[in-house]
């Protein structure tokens, strides 16, 4: 490409003006066609550096080589320039002045013939600070994962053996051989059985909370949707002591049972209810509303609380995640009960959103499962 005409010249070198890259162009003789003048002023090439036509790759090679900052990158572009092979090939060099430049050479072919070599080299430092950035935020992610993974298995560690303590004192005080119970002192006692076993599964669920795992499978059968409310309001109530929000249930008797896992489908519902009280003033009201149709019921909750963000309608749903009111407020909680409903509500192939509550304060979940279960 040496002895081309002036003409082909001109064209070459208009045609390396016009990239929006540094470039670069050696004939097949591995000698300087042309540079661009991006090329000069990216490797701040001073006047008269030596890089007329005819010039030999080796003084190319040898003015790079001394702005790089590493003895191993002047090494290895030494390495790569004695092969100039048909193959397009892109290496990152770091200067002394702290940028980062990567080249991509590349044969220039015609008809399978080489007629010489193109190098195009951009200024890339931006976009490896951010790589850099990237990579970091990653490696703390991963080890906020393992931290909390390490926490979750701690927390079923300690769980487990109180929880089959208080189950196994449950069923003893129901079992007939231990003496009749009042029909009062059951229903405590059963509540107190249904409410270990739920704590029982959380507890197992939490490490896969952490890990994003799966959880378990329901267990389906016939769940009458106005018992299980009725049973959720009284329990609260009970707990609550006539302290706390005014607690109210609305739900007619009626209306197709659902399939569904009775003990998650009332801790996915009692989980929400919590959620409400714990955010809702004394001087509040919290409802929990159920409505039928022809092949799905509506669950709603309903309270008058401190509410939460409009950006944080899907986030709060995400474990270990709590809206910054709930942080700033003080208000208890690990950011893991709305993402445990969540899933209960998703394994009855059913959905959970939350919304203001008709511009009022406070807000309403709203779950929507379907008659007939579908995982």
């Amino acid at each position: 490409m040496h002895d081309a005409s002036q003409e082909q010249l001109s064209f070459a070198a208009a045609l390396l003006d016009a990239l929006p890259q540094a470039a670069l162009l050696l004939d097949r003789d591995l000698r300087v066609v042309r540079i661009n003048r991006r090329f000069a002023t990216l490797l701040r090439l001073p006047d008269g550096a030596g890089l007329s036509p005819g010039t030999p790759r080796e003084r190319v090679v040898d003015l790079v080589a001394g702005l790089l900052a590493r003895p191993e990158e002047r090494r290895r572009l030494l390495e790569e320039s004695e092969t100039h092979g048909p193959v397009t090939r892109s290496t990152d060099y770091h200067l002394r002045d702290g940028r980062t430049l990567r080249r991509r050479r590349a044969p220039v072919l015609d008809d399978g013939e080489l007629l010489g070599h193109l190098w195009l080299v951009e200024d890339v430092t931006r976009r490896s600070e951010a790589e850099d950035g990237l990579y970091e935020q990653v490696r703390k992610l991963a080890a906020l994962a393992d931290e909390r993974a390490a926490f979750a298995g701690r927390a079923l560690h300690e769980l487990r053996t109180p929880l089959a303590t208080v189950l196994s004192f449950a069923e003893l005080l129901l079992d007939p051989v231990g003496g009749p119970l009042s029909q009062e002192q059951a229903s405590y006692v059963d509540a107190i059985r249904r409410n270990a076993i739920r704590m029982r599964s959380v507890a197992e669920n939490l490490p896969k909370a952490a890990t994003g795992g799966p959880t378990a499978e329901p267990r389906l059968g016939q769940v009458l949707v106005h018992e299980l409310i009725e049973r959720v309001v009284l329990e609260a109530l009970q707990r609550a002591d006539g302290a706390g929000p005014y607690i109210a249930a609305d739900c007619p008797p009626g209306g197709p049972p659902l399939v569904a896992d009775a003990g998650m489908l009332t801790g996915a519902i009692e989980e929400l209810l919590a959620n409400a009280l714990r955010f809702t003033p004394e001087d509040g009201r919290v409802e929990v509303v159920g409505r039928a149709a022809d092949d799905h019921w509506t669950i709603e909750v309903r309270d008058n609380g401190i509410g939460v963000p409009m950006e944080y309608h899907e986030e709060i749903f995400t474990p270990f995640v709590r809206a910054p009111n709930a942080r700033r407020g003080g208000f208890p909680g690990t950011g893991l009960g709305l993402a445990g409903a969540l899933d209960t509500v998703r394994l009855h192939g059913g959905t959970i959103t939350v919304r203001d509550h008709d511009g009022r304060p406070g807000a309403v979940f709203t779950v929507r499962l379907p008659v007939t279960s579908r995982p």
